[in-house]
This record gives structure tokens, C-alpha cells and sequence, in this order.
């Protein structure tokens, strides 16, 4: 629980700042409650944890110009949603849709910046 907290701090703060150090503490951190709180043992502290690592992970791909850390940010959503389901937990699962469609939202604009993907009419 203490990981995935210092997570959540560590994003904020840099969120505050204009470099990345923050944010890859962030990264760490998550992961590391990652470790503790499995799918297996709490389902949905696994996901909130994803949530949250996605979180921070799109947030570090807004400021890189790659795309890996937002392919890293939607493949988190897209886990925390296996358990965070509609019916199980709907706020929660509205909310990971809502980061989730920010994610895609910008790996789209940012594939679309770089050539990496065909425009209608090309």
C-alpha cells in the first residue's frame, strides 16, 4: 500500500515539475506495489495500481516524443479494466475508460505527428 501511495505522490509532484525524475520514481513505485498487490490476492487494488501506473505512464509519454510509454499507459488501462468492470465497480470503470481514451487520444495524435498511421484520403 506504501508503494502505490509514494507512487501517487511522486506523480503529482511531477506533474509540478517540468522534468521527468519524478515520474520515473513514480514508475518504480508502482511497480514495486505491483509486486505485493497481485491480481490474484486483490483484484481490485491490482487494477487501481494499474490505473494509477497508467496514469503516470501517459503522463511521462505526453512529454517524450516516442510512443512507447503511451502504448505502456493503454496496455495498464487495458489491464486494470479486466478486473474494474462495469457491473463490478462502475465510477471506476468509467474512469479507467476515461484515461484510457485520453491514452489513445494521444499515441493517435502522436502517430499521426510522426507518419506512423495511414490518413483517410492519403
Amino acid at each position: 500500500m506504501t508503494q502505490g501511495d509514494l507512487g501517487n505522490a511522486l506523480r503529482t509532484l511531477g506533474e509540478r515539475e517540468s522534468g521527468t525524475a519524478r515520474l520515473e520514481e513514480s514508475v518504480v513505485a508502482c511497480r514495486a506495489a505491483l509486486e505485493e498487490r497481485t491480481r490474484e490476492r486483490v483484484p481490485l487494488e491490482w487494477a487501481k495500481t494499474q490505473n494509477d501506473l497508467g496514469l503516470v505512464l501517459w503522463t511521462l509519454g505526453k512529454r517524450e516524443s516516442g510512443t512507447a510509454r503511451l502504448e505502456e499507459a493503454v496496455a495498464a488501462y487495458g489491464a486494470a479494466l479486466e478486473e474494474m468492470t462495469r457491473e463490478r465497480v462502475p465510477l471506476q470503470w468509467a474512469l479507467t475508460q476515461k484515461n484510457l481514451g485520453n491514452a489513445l487520444q494521444t499515441l493517435g495524435e502522436r502517430e499521426q505527428q510522426h507518419g506512423s498511421i495511414a490518413v483517410a484520403g492519403d
